[in-house]
């Protein structure tokens, strides 16, 4: 068991911070006038997410998907002349981010994997910005069907020439996954029983999303926890906790019945734990395709026992 209670005081600082900025920046010591600055081309996302990896997710298909990567002039005035700019692929740069984050956190920390080339195609990674424009965009194509699950797969483009200087955020780094039909965002209700320790409640209704692991698999990401993970009420007050190396994943049916639940994570012996569909007389175990509503009754398992009986109704809100 794992507690977090205080992690969520700070975001709702940072949060709070976030909003504050604009309306105050112009009007104290920190204001930079980016006016007096010499025109860049940048990757507008990679200056949103500072050069960290970025998720996209696609619809798992046999027809391609196709993604957009906007090459962008940061200057105060458009451009009088066209400008040119060059990308590549920066399996360097994506090395260096894995090992920066491994050094950071060794004991948590799973690292990107590089994008096979067969699940993607670019035909030119050359971009010309028009003059009197801002932008202009390469497409890329993402061949869903050929991306193997349970990868963590980035496509690193970093700008490498271009005919104004080039910003600090020049490095592109796409995190892209498929999604399958289940795949999505979820208000989730239900309940939660601790056989070994009454005090331990569910943490109803909270925010989970499915993440597509495969063509039928999902991955139970808790919106409370920020990751994959199972977040309960240690005492009916509030005060949240997860079980750590637990998230269910659970696999469908081409009818939306729920065959199995597993494990995200592999945890070893002695504690073991692993996940079971529960089938007892009276559950439902299964995704309603009209109503974009999942009923699921399944086992929280730990040293081939049952350490906790959960039930939960998803309420799909939108995609991820």
């Amino acid at each position: 068991m794992k507690k977090f209670k205080n992690k969520y005081l700070g975001l709702l600082l940072l949060a709070g911070i976030a909003f504050t900025l604009p309306s105050c920046l112009k009007n104290n010591q920190y204001y930079t006038d980016f006016s007096k600055g010499a025109p860049a081309v940048e990757l507008p996302l990679a200056a949103v997410h500072a050069n960290a990896p970025i998720s996209v997710s696609f619809d798992v298909s046999s027809t391609p998907a196709t993604y957009y990567a906007v090459v962008n002039v940061a200057s105060v005035d458009k451009p009088s002349s066209p400008v040119t700019a060059t990308l590549a692929l920066d399996e360097a740069y994506l090395n260096s981010y894995n090992a920066a984050q491994t050094a950071a956190d060794p004991d948590n920390y799973v690292p990107f994997e590089l994008m096979p080339d067969s699940t993607y195609s670019i035909a030119s990674f050359d971009a010309t910005i028009p003059a009197g424009q801002r932008e202009d965009s390469l497409p890329i194509q993402i061949f869903t069907n050929k991306m193997a699950p349970g990868h963590n797969y980035v496509l690193p483009l970093t700008i490498i020439k271009s005919s104004l200087d080039i910003s600090n955020w020049n490095h592109l780094m796409l995190n892209i996954g498929a999604k399958n039909a289940f795949d999505g965002k979820y208000t989730v209700n239900g309940t939660f029983v601790d056989v070994t320790t009454p005090a331990f409640t569910g943490a109803y209704p909270k925010p989970v999303s499915l993440v597509t692991q495969g063509l039928s698999t999902d991955a139970y990401f808790d919106g409370l926890l920020g990751g994959f993970g199972y977040v309960f009420d240690t005492d009916g007050l509030g005060d949240l906790s997860y079980f750590g190396n637990w998230a269910p994943v659970f696999t469908f049916d081409a009818d939306g019945n729920v065959t199995k639940v597993t494990n995200y994570f592999s945890d070893a012996a002695p504690r073991s734990r692993n996940s079971q569909l529960d089938t007892s007389p009276g559950t439902v175990n299964k995704f309603d395709f009209a109503t974009k509503t999942l009923d699921v009754s399944y086992y929280f398992m730990q040293a081939g026992n049952i350490r906790g009986k959960i039930h939960e109704i998803w309420k799909y809100n939108g995609p991820r």
